[in-house]
């Protein structure tokens, strides 16, 4: 396997902690061999300043000019020692004008020729110079300069020297204290690194690079496919995504037009993703987007745990009414033959039993009895509901009450034969459906009571009346003034706290409104007003 390959199985977050590693190093190797020359370079550049400063000091000092008319060493030998020793010079050598040493640190160098083929530029040119050569003690920074007499002519030269590997000896300090800071920076680096890289990886969920952007493709391809509106927003309530259709649902011909704007500018929305409603999960709701009447869902969009947005999921209504009318009534008729297939299985073993010990009269009796009063209801929807969900939906609700123990009765006088045109029966279904069952769970909860659940409803007039009264124990003025919002609920279980808030959006586009109130021998009573010609003229 190749280096390529390997390097390239590594997994993003590893290569970015090798490359990160590899810069550190690079960086941290590349600024010690910078900072060593430069301190080198730096520390021979001041010494030899230091020491052409020095030699041009002492050229003008009466000991030496003297002692070179004179010839006299001994008393610019110590001359020279003296001020060596003080200024931490290696070596103070003063020549005559032919390169004869006059002083050295070595006595044993005294009248010998000074090294190092530097000297011309101070005897012959009279200048000023630092130099760097091999003399007798070893390689060193110098500073030379010509000594004149009185009459002006050169008579000889001071030259004061550093050697190499005094500079060489702070060089390897520094470079022993940078080893031990390239150490800790390293170890710095590798912590750094390791935490950045698991980091990043967690942040993408381990995703490679290639895996990221399939991933992308997959989730443009999936939102273009979807026939139903998608709206993604981040926790600030902006919209971050968004889908074709949805577009044409909310009347945008650009998604840049709507991305990077608040969710707040779609005023029907905003309710469902404030603050207190953020972790709320809906399902199927009517909202009004663009005076159009949509199937709403909203999934909250949880990362590790914090909401980070919701996703929301809509659809033209008028849609899929028919189709959930059709449901509606497979659903009515489904429970109504659960719960005749288990009454009635329990009827007839009782009717063979009551024929098997001969007591056919009774048989005959429980038979008519059984059969008289699941007709008459029949026969009673019939006369009074023109509307074929409507009485299968009050039929249905029949069936449940029988199943749930509760008695459940629409009053003789009902009638609900004149449903206009522009009231869909599906609106209806979610009103009472609603109310109605929360009657039964209230008539439930009052033990001390027979379980009943009353319906009367009235078409008479210019409005559809409907009044729901249940034998449960009341209803509180403070839920009775919260119970129309999102969320709230009286149930302990989840999947509840919508009902009320449904009633509420269907009798608002309606045009309808609803009266609570306590009835005298306890209970609540609900009444529905909706008017036709409201419904008409929309």
């Amino acid at each position: 396997m190749s280096i390529v390959s390997t390097f390239k199985n590594l997994g993003l977050h590893n290569r970015l902690a090798f490359f990160s590693l590899s810069l550190i190093i690079i960086q941290t190797i590349g600024l010690g061999v910078v900072s060593t020359y430069s301190l080198q370079t730096n520390l021979e550049e001041q010494i030899g300043k230091r020491a052409l400063a020095l030699s041009k000091s002492l050229v003008h000092h009466p000991v030496i000019i003297q002692g070179l008319i004179n010839k006299d060493s001994v008393s610019i030998q110590e001359l020279a020692e003296t001020i060596r020793l003080n200024t931490e010079a290696r070596f103070i050598v003063v020549g005559d004008i032919d390169g004869i040493r006059y002083s050295h640190p070595n006595l044993s160098k005294l009248g010998q020729k000074m090294v190092g083929g530097d000297n011309a530029l101070a005897l012959v040119d009279g200048q000023s110079y630092i130099s760097k050569a091999t003399g007798s003690l070893g390689i060193s920074v110098r500073g030379k300069s010509p000594v004149y007499s009185d009459t002006g002519e050169i008579i000889g030269l001071v030259s004061v020297g550093f050697l190499e590997e005094d500079i060489d000896k702070v060089v390897e300090q520094f470079k022993r204290n940078f080893h031990f800071f390239f150490g800790l920076i390293l170890l710095a680096g590798v912590g750094i690194t390791i935490y950045i890289a698991k980091r990043y990886r967690d942040d993408i969920f381990g995703l490679e690079p290639e895996e990221i952007a399939r991933t992308y493709t997959e989730r443009k391809a999936v939102l273009a496919s979807i026939l139903e509106g998608i709206i993604v927003i981040n926790e600030a309530g902006v919209i971050t995504s968004v889908n074709p259709v949805a577009l044409q649902l909310i009347g945008e011909l650009d998604s840049e037009d709507i991305v990077g704007s608040s969710i707040n500018s779609l005023s029907s929305l905003s309710p469902l993703v404030s603050t207190e409603n953020s972790q709320l999960s809906l399902r199927d709701i009517e909202v009004d987007i663009n005076e159009q009447l949509m199937i709403l869902t909203k999934t909250p969009l949880l990362i590790k745990g914090e909401n980070k947005g919701a996703v929301l999921s809509f659809r033209l209504k008028d849609d899929i009414v028919a189709l959930s009318q059709k449901l509606s009534q497979v659903e009515q008729f489904s429970t109504m033959l659960q719960v005749q297939t288990h009454e009635y299985s329990n009827k007839l073993n009782t009717i063979g039993g009551l024929i098997q010990i001969g007591s056919v009269d009774e048989a005959l009796e429980l038979i008519t009895s059984e059969t008289s009063g699941y007709q008459e209801m029949i026969e009673f929807l019939i006369a009074t509901v023109a509307d074929p969900v409507m009485a299968g939906f009050f039929l249905g609700k029949y069936n449940q009450a029988r199943e749930r123990n509760i008695e459940f009765v629409i009053e003789p006088d009902s009638s609900l034969n004149d449903i206009p045109v522009n009231i869909p029966s599906e609106k209806l279904v979610t009103i009472l459906g609603n109310i109605i069952d929360n009657a039964f769970d209230a008539c439930l909860k009052n033990s001390t009571k027979i379980h009943m659940v009353n319906l009367h409803m009235t078409d008479i007039g210019n409005d559809l009346i409907f009044e729901v009264v249940d034998s449960g124990s009341g209803i509180d003025s403070d839920l009775k003034e919260n119970m129309f919002a999102l969320g709230e609920t009286t149930k302990s279980d989840m999947g509840h706290g919508i009902g009320m808030y449904l009633v509420k959006n269907a009798l608002a586009q309606l045009g309808g409104s609803i009266s609570i109130s306590n009835a005298k021998g306890g209970g609540t009573i609900m009444t529905v007003y909706i008017p036709k010609q409201l419904a008409k003229r929309s």
